[in-house]
C-alpha cells in the first residue's frame, strides 16, 4: 500500500462562469453555499468513521470552481476542519485557487494564517479584448500590487495560462509572457484552450461567432512558450513550467499514480485499489449526503492491469518520465513485458529511454494521447 495521500476539496461556486469552462461549477446564492460547506464537513466525517487515516496526507488542494469567491467565515469553518484532522508537520503543500479579482489582503492574510503555502491563480491571458471573450477580468494594477503582497506572505505562487484562445495572435501570447516574467512567480501551468461540448464557446463555434485557432498556429505557440520561458522556468509536465524545485507537490503525487482523497460535488479520489468519482449534480450530492451515504456516482474496482495502465497514462505526462526499476519494484513485474508497444517506440525514437527511466521525447508531446493509446 503506498503511504502518501493526497487531499483534493472542490469548491464548485463561482461569481459567473467562464466562456471555456465545463468544471462542476454554478452561480449560487448563499443559503446554498453554506448547505454545501455543511454537507461537506459530513463527508470529511463518513471517511473518517470508515477508518480513513487523515493523519497521512501529506499535500492538500483547495480547488473549484473558484474556492476564493466563498466569505471568509465559511472558509474559516472549512480551514478548521482540515487543521483538526491532518497533521500540519507532515503536510508538504497546502494549496489554494484563486480568481484574480478576489485577490486582496484579507484573503492572503487568512490563507496565510491558516499554513497555506502555495495559491493557483487563473490569469489566462492579460489581453483585456481576450478576458472579454472569456468572461473574465481584473484590474492589473491593483492585482500586481495584491500580488507582491501575496508574495511575502505565502511561499510558492502559481499562475495559470491559456493558448489557441480564438481570436488570439502569436504576439498576444507573447505580450502577456514578458509580463508574467516580470512577476516573478516560481511555477506557471499553461493550458491550449481545450473545446469542451458543455460550454459557451462551442455554442458560439456551432453558431459561428467564433473560430478557433488552427493546428499550425497553435504548434507555434507551443514553441513560443518554450521559448520564452526558458531558461528560467523547466518544463516537467505536459502543461507545467517551475522554477527549479518548485513544482507542485500535489500534482506530481497524481502523476506519479499516488492515492488522493477527494471531497465534494464531482471529486475524484483514489484509495488502495477503487478510484471513484462523486455525483455532480448539486441536489443529488445534499440529499445523498443528509442520508448519510457516501456521494459516489462512479467507483472502479480495479485489477491490477489497470492499476499499471494508469501509472502509464499518468507517468509519461511528465518530462522525467518513469522510473523502470520502481514500476517493476511497485508491479512486480517488467514494463516492457507488461507493454511491449514501449520498445517499439524506443526503436522508432518516439519515447526516450536513459538512466533507466522511460519518457516521451518532447518534440513528441503533442501526439502524446495517440502514443499512450497504442501502449495500453
Amino acid at each position: 500500500m503506498m503511504n502518501k495521500k493526497g487531499l483534493y476539496i472542490h469548491i464548485p461556486f463561482c461569481r459567473k462562469i467562464c466562456s471555456y469552462c465545463d468544471f462542476a461549477k454554478r452561480v449560487s446564492n448563499d443559503s446554498i453555499i453554506e448547505k454545501y460547506f455543511d454537507c461537506l464537513l459530513k463527508e470529511f466525517d463518513f471517511y473518517l468513521k470508515k477508518g480513513f487515516d487523515y493523519k497521512q496526507i501529506k499535500t492538500i488542494y483547495i480547488g473549484g470552481g473558484t474556492p476564493s469567491c466563498i466569505n471568509k467565515n465559511l472558509l474559516s469553518k472549512l480551514f478548521q476542519k482540515i487543521n483538526a484532522l491532518v497533521d500540519l508537520n507532515e503536510i508538504i503543500e497546502y494549496n489554494f485557487e484563486i480568481n484574480p479579482e478576489d485577490l486582496n489582503y484579507e484573503l492572503i492574510d487568512l490563507l496565510a494564517s491558516y499554513n497555506v503555502t502555495r495559491v493557483s491563480i487563473g490569469i489566462q491571458t492579460l489581453n483585456e479584448n481576450l478576458l472579454k471573450l472569456l468572461n473574465r477580468g481584473f484590474n492589473l494594477t491593483k492585482f500586481i500590487d495584491n500580488l507582491k503582497y501575496l508574495k511575502n506572505k505565502i511561499k510558492h505562487v502559481n499562475l495559470d495560462l491559456m493558448y489557441a484562445i480564438p481570436n488570439q495572435t502569436i504576439k498576444d501570447l507573447e505580450d502577456t509572457i514578458e509580463i508574467i516574467k516580470t512577476f516573478d512567480v516560481d511555477h506557471l501551468s499553461i493550458y491550449s484552450l481545450i473545446l469542451e461540448e458543455k460550454t459557451i464557446f462551442n455554442h458560439w463555434l456551432l453558431n459561428d461567432k467564433i473560430e478557433l485557432v488552427n493546428e499550425e498556429i497553435e504548434l507555434e505557440m507551443v514553441d513560443i512558450i518554450h521559448k520564452l520561458l526558458f531558461p528560467t522556468f523547466e518544463k516537467y509536465e505536459v502543461s507545467n513550467f517551475s522554477k527549479k524545485g518548485c513544482e507542485s507537490k500535489h500534482n506530481l503525487l497524481y502523476w506519479e499514480n499516488e492515492e488522493y482523497l477527494g471531497l465534494g460535488l464531482s471529486a475524484a479520489g483514489y484509495l488502495e485499489d477503487l478510484r471513484y468519482v462523486n455525483t455532480s449534480n448539486l441536489k443529488e450530492y445534499f440529499s445523498l449526503i443528509e442520508e448519510g451515504k457516501f456521494p459516489i456516482e462512479e467507483l472502479e474496482q480495479l485489477e491490477l492491469i489497470d492499476e499499471k495502465k494508469y501509472h502509464i497514462i499518468l507517468g509519461l505526462r511528465l518530462v522525467k518520465g518513469i522510473d523502470v526499476l520502481k514500476y517493476q519494484e511497485r508491479f512486480s513485474s517488467n514494463i516492457f513485458d507488461d507493454f511491449p508497444k514501449i520498445m517499439e517506440f524506443i526503436n522508432q525514437g518516439y519515447i526516450g529511454y536513459q538512466d533507466n527511466k522511460i519518457f516521451i521525447d518532447s518534440n513528441y508531446f503533442y501526439i502524446m494521447n495517440h502514443l499512450l493509446e497504442q501502449i495500453i
